[in-house]
This record gives structure tokens, C-alpha cells and sequence, in this order.
């Protein structure tokens, strides 16, 4: 499919009929715009959940990309506050 559609001054276009029976679009319904670089722009229904789930992958990702040090590996999170900032109160 493919349309064309203009814009409003307030920077809204109408999302044709056929493309919204097609996402199962209801009025107030939340969508998603994602480009690429080269362009490419694509509408996608909204799927919190499925946004989410995303989300958490990408964090588990960028954990598995990160390695402390190994004088840090072993070290609890107070610990290192005290290395970092020296003696002094709880944060």
C-alpha cells in the first residue's frame, strides 16, 4: 500500500483508513515512529508490554557488553561508594 497524505500547520497528517484497519488503530490510540537512517520511516501500532520487554532485552544486551574490572568484580555497591568518595555518609 501506499498513500499520500498532507500536512496540517500543526504538523498532524491523517493515517488513511485502510492503513489503520490494518494496525487495528482505534481513535486516541497510542502509535509508534520509528526512521532509519537512511529515511525510512514506519507507524506501528503501540504495544506497551511489547515496548517494555524490548526495553529490558536491549539492558540485558548492554550488561552483557560491560565487564568491570576484576579488582571491582567482587566488590558490594558500598564498598566501591567508599572507594570512590572516601569515608563519609550514606547516600
Amino acid at each position: 500500500m501506499r498513500y499520500e497524505t498532507s500536512m496540517t500547520i500543526k504538523g498532524q497528517i491523517t493515517v488513511p483508513k485502510d492503513v489503520r484497519d490494518a494496525l487495528g488503530l482505534k481513535p486516541g490510540q497510542k502509535v509508534v515512529i520509528e526512521t532509519d537512517r537512511d529515511g525510512t520511516v514506519r507507524i506501528m501500532k503501540s504495544d506497551a508490554e511489547a515496548e517494555a520487554n524490548a526495553w529490558i532485552q536491549r539492558v540485558h544486551e548492554a550488561r552483557k557488553l560491560w565487564k568491570p574490572a576484576p579488582e571491582y568484580r567482587d566488590m558490594d555497591p558500598v564498598a566501591y561508594q567508599r572507594m570512590m568518595r572516601g569515608e563519609g555518609p550514606e547516600v
